[in-house]
């Protein structure tokens, strides 16, 4: 098998799965020995959609943005313009063509930054994005203010002239989120309903493993590190402009011990926070 070319910034996307990879070699760093694929260097050949970024919001456990909706009220909606431009930044960097598709860059940052799936309604002259479940991740309506202050930054970026504005609809409810962990890649999911089994949402017609419900697994704090070893710095440039991250700690450590029955171990736990830009 011919071996990949090497990327000078340590970013790699993969043209199967989409995912986003911060490594130092262009091997898939979640199945070495299965993955017949070759991850591919922006520089070579850039991202095709900013739908990739999308799984941060839909598929990955949802611990980064419920920090940031710890810490965002300290600042009010302003923060909305910093994540937008920090948003701009990333997709600079990974060499996005996101200009070529507007709308799609739009959705990409609301729900990677809201972490909510969201609908959109397009008519002329106006588009409404719809969060899905907003409850399970925001209290009150401050992430509508957030994101009406970033869009307004990305319109001017991208050119656009709608008008823009948000609804919501609860789908899940009261019901807990799903969460789940595949012993294969190593990697934690949160999406829709609790169920026994699923089908593995990033390579859904490809992915022989089946990840399960977190009572029926064996995994530890170590595991979630890995992830965001290998997963871009996407959170950390949004939550390092935030005041007093530090405060969010408190927070995270709450998140994993109670919604993911963590053991919180020290090493991990600090990589973490290093990752996420809380220390």
């Amino acid at each position: 098998m011919p071996k990949g070319e090497l990327s000078p910034s340590d970013r790699y996307w993969c043209m199967t799965c989409k995912m986003l990879f911060d490594i130092d070699k262009p091997v898939c760093p979640y199945m070495r020995r299965v993955c017949i694929n070759t991850p591919i260097p922006v520089e070579l050949e850039p991202p095709e959609t900013t739908a990739s970024l999308e799984k941060f919001g839909l598929f990955y456990p949802k611990i980064p943005q419920k920090v940031m909706a710890h810490l965002a009220p300290q600042v009010g909606p302003e923060i909305g313009k910093t994540w937008a431009r920090a948003f701009l930044d990333f997709l600079k960097d990974w060499r996005f063509p996101y200009a070529s598709e507007p709308l799609q860059t739009l959705k990409s940052f609301v729900i990677a930054a809201g972490g909510c799936e969201t609908g959109q309604r397009v008519r002329e002259g106006r588009i409404t994005f719809i969060l899905t479940d907003r409850h399970k991740i925001w209290d009150g309506e401050l992430i509508y203010d957030i994101l009406d202050a970033g869009i307004g930054v990305l319109k001017d970026e991208l050119g656009l002239e709608q008008e823009i504005d948000f609804d919501e609809l609860d789908i899940v409810g009261d019901a807990p989120t799903g969460k789940y962990y595949c012993k294969m890649c190593r990697k934690f999911f949160e999406f829709s309903l609790q169920r026994t089994s699923i089908t593995c949402p990033l390579m859904p017609q490809k992915c022989m493993a089946t990840p399960l419900p977190l009572e029926k697994s064996e995994y530890s704090l170590t595991d979630l590190m890995r992830v965001y070893d290998y997963t871009p710095d996407f959170y950390r440039r949004l939550i390092t402009p935030l005041p007093n991250r530090e405060q969010g700690i408190p927070r995270l450590k709450e998140i994993l011990q109670e919604e993911w029955l963590f053991t919180l171990e020290e090493e991990p736990l600090q990589g973490i926070q290093r990752h996420l830009g809380l220390s």
